[in-house]
């Protein structure tokens, strides 16, 4: 039996993150998991614009334990998270492979102007919060190094 890969998309906000996860899993067959599409699915919109870190959190556990239960089944699947620090993504290969998972990490990279353009298109209490503090949170994400071996997709 094949070993299940656990596809692990890194990305900051606007780069085409969730597009290219969904070509993705098109493309090999892997269940595609998306935490702001469950967060939908699990909670209101009301909860989930108000306590954001709160839902967020609960669903990417919900999503670990139906990636555990793919896994099981031989199913790969496509982590479309951000997975914004090296730290995050260091965690997340060591609970994949934990599954049964062999890891690679996609890293999709657009350039600011095109990030903020893409999220100004977006609606929403959330995307507001993020085009307002765009720079802060740009301070939070930390680009793959060499040493993590991701590859980079360039998505402009």
């Amino acid at each position: 039996m094949t070993v299940p890969v656990c596809y692990l998309i890194c990305g900051f906000l606007g780069a085409g993150k969730t597009t290219y996860s969904k070509k993705l899993s098109n493309e090999t067959g892997a269940i595609h998991l998306n935490p702001d599409e469950w967060c939908i699915k699990l909670f209101s919109k009301e909860e989930y614009e108000q306590n954001w870190n709160e839902c967020f959190s609960k669903t990417i556990d919900y999503l670990w334990g139906k990636a555990a239960k793919y896994a099981k089944q031989g199913k790969s699947v496509v982590f479309d998270m951000g997975f914004w620090t090296k730290e995050s993504r260091q965690d997340a290969i060591k609970q994949a492979n934990g599954f049964g998972f062999s890891s690679v990490i996609h890293y999709i990279y657009a350039p600011d102007d095109i990030l903020k353009q893409r999220i100004t298109s977006r609606k929403g209490t959330i995307a507001d919060y993020n085009l307002k503090h765009f720079d802060e949170l740009k301070k939070q994400f930390e680009e793959p190094k060499d040493i993590e071996q991701a590859i980079k997709i360039k998505n402009y």
